[in-house]
């Protein structure tokens, strides 16, 4: 039930970012905040009935229940193993369309900080592809 504190926290936040657009005479960055500050409200929202959904006696059990299931699928083996093998294809997967966008962002002549950005985000995967492979056998 920690939930509560959270969805407290992105909806507060969601509610300052909305409340400070108003307030932002730049109607890009008026948006962007409104857009961040709706986007925070809503998980915020969303978080905070979860947990007076499961706060209630009638749904205890069904909440033991979501909880106990939570708890097995993080410590099962399978679980774990089947996670890191989706992060490591999703990591793949992400570095050559990182690449790939650039590439054809320099083929369209896009402005070339945007290319350089993504080559940049390309090369900082790489790095720390590396950077935690290197942790992680010294770790194991």
């Amino acid at each position: 039930m920690r939930d509560r504190r959270k969805g407290g926290f992105l909806l507060a936040a969601g509610v300052i970012f909305v409340a400070v657009s108003v307030f932002v005479k730049d109607s890009y960055y008026a948006n962007i905040l409104r857009s961040w500050g709706i986007a925070w409200g809503v998980i915020g929202f969303l978080r905070l009935r979860e947990y007076f959904y499961y706060k209630k006696p009638e749904h205890q059990a069904e909440y033991e229940e979501k909880e106990t299931a939570a708890r097995i699928n993080r410590t099962d083996e399978r679980k774990v193993l089947l996670r890191q093998m989706a992060g490591h294809k999703a990591y793949q997967v992400m570095f050559f369309v990182l690449i790939a966008v650039s590439f054809l962002f320099a083929l369209l002549r896009v402005e070339w900080w945007v290319t350089g950005v993504l080559c940049l985000l390309w090369v900082l995967q790489y790095l720390l592809g590396i950077a935690f492979m290197r942790y992680y056998e010294k770790r194991l």
